[in-house]
């Protein structure tokens, strides 16, 4: 082990950083299968060699270590502890290639290549690869400002910052953003995006969010003029229409018929006396001629009365 101490270092000052001619792209949380495959002329000899799967750039990063004959993690980078795997059996084939799992975003962009070294041959390095990392986006969404005549795209949780398009169907037309895009970095390394349209004069629109990294388009649309009541709404406004009116008819027809059957309000009977008088008066108003009272008494009559 003191040997491994000792050769690590002296092999990383004695390479020389190359740029990557390749790329391969992963998705956040899922394995990666870096794919390297190589050939030597010489046969290939376990136990006088050394492989490193390692970062291109300085400081270097160990992802991987297989040293004479056997894998070492004494190095390997502390971002990549049980996340690296090999295929020992398969190495005298000239089979290099490594698995990442599970992916993470501070994986994007990293640069690695294999570097070969044996006791026959000096210092082989190939299988230049940059790993891009993408993390989806969820569904985006539009929301209508009808005050304000515009329509906003939003979406969030997806990596790397991607590019919104606006489109209108009616027109066929792209659209220009009212205003630049706001883009929030989260702090799990996601990004929330929010773009805004205006809908002056249109009757639909689409936003989409397209992802470099996964090629992955996602689509949204949203209507922007208010559409015609559906044959359903309809049927419930007249349905409502028609019960309000029979219950104004029946709530007028019958308070009209309630006002029709009142009776009058019964007079004040007279008292007694009072009806007593009245046929009083009546009868002397009415009294007939016959009845009238004699004011003179005849001459005999008189005489007779005087005798007595």
């Amino acid at each position: 082990m003191l040997f491994l101490l000792v050769c690590f270092p002296n092999v990383f000052l004695l390479l020389k950083v190359s740029s990557a001619n390749i790329s391969i792209n992963g998705t956040r949380g899922e394995p990666l299968f870096w794919p390297c495959y190589h050939t030597f002329s010489e046969p290939f000899q376990p136990n006088n060699s050394l492989i490193y799967w390692q970062g291109c750039r300085k400081p270097h990063i160990l992802l991987h270590a297989y040293v004479y004959g056997k894998e070492e993690f004494q190095h390997q980078n502390r971002s990549f502890k049980n996340r690296t795997t090999i295929f020992p059996d398969q190495l005298p084939s000239r089979n290099f290639s490594l698995i990442i799992e599970p992916l993470m975003l501070q994986d994007d962009q990293i640069d690695i290549e294999v570097i070969f070294r044996s006791q026959i041959k000096s210092t082989n390095r190939f299988c230049q690869t940059t790993v891009y990392v993408a993390a989806p986006f969820q569904e985006p969404k539009i929301e209508i400002n009808r005050k304000e005549k515009t329509a906003t795209c939003n979406t969030k949780g997806g990596f790397p910052e991607p590019e919104i398009k606006w489109s209108s169907g009616d027109r066929g037309t792209n659209l220009k953003p009212h205003k630049p895009s706001t883009v929030i970095f989260e702090e799990d390394g996601t990004f929330s995006v929010s773009s805004t349209v205006s809908i002056i004069g249109l009757q639909n629109v689409a936003c989409e969010v397209y992802n470099p990294t996964s090629n992955q388009t996602l689509t949204a649309t949203k209507e922007v003029s208010v559409p015609p009541p559906g044959w359903k709404t309809i049927i419930i406004i007249v349905a409502v229409t028609v019960v309000a009116v029979t219950v104004t008819v029946v709530v007028v027809y019958i308070y009209k018929s309630n006002k029709s059957h009142q009776c009058p309000q019964p007079t004040e009977e007279p008292s007694t006396s009072e009806r007593a008088g009245g046929e009083a008066a009546d009868s002397a108003f009415n009294m007939p001629e016959d009845h009238e009272p004699k004011e003179t008494v005849s001459l005999e009559e008189n005489s007779q009365l005087t005798k007595l």
